[in-house]
């Protein structure tokens, strides 16, 4: 009896690391393109402004992975019919990208 619960112990154990095994960790590069294409789809959105007039482009981002979201600081390129800029804009964005708060 104690031999069969050692072999039934050591599989549970084997299948329990290789299902862990599965999960794939999303990398860097994709996390960062998450992150720039989040912040696009927030400020491009027609309900925050004319979409026809104004267009925002992400051009790069920094960011601090924090426990429930990220901090991040993007440069961005504006384009609008009598502007052509670029600046600065920090946010936080969540886990899942879905939401995202503009600081600055």
């Amino acid at each position: 009896m104690q031999k069969l619960n050692r072999y039934l112990f050591g599989g549970t154990l084997f299948l329990m690391m290789f299902v862990s095994g599965c999960f794939k960790k999303p990398a860097k590069r994709d996390v960062k393109e998450n992150l720039k294409y989040a912040m696009e789809k927030y400020l491009n959105s027609p309900s925050r402004m004319d979409t026809s007039k104004v267009k925002f482009t992400v051009l790069d981002v920094n960011y601090y992975e924090d426990r429930k979201a990220y901090d991040c600081e993007f440069k961005v390129h504006l384009k609008d019919p009598g502007t052509d800029t670029i600046g600065m804009m920090g946010a936080t964005i969540t886990k899942d990208f879905s939401q995202v708060k503009r600081k600055y």
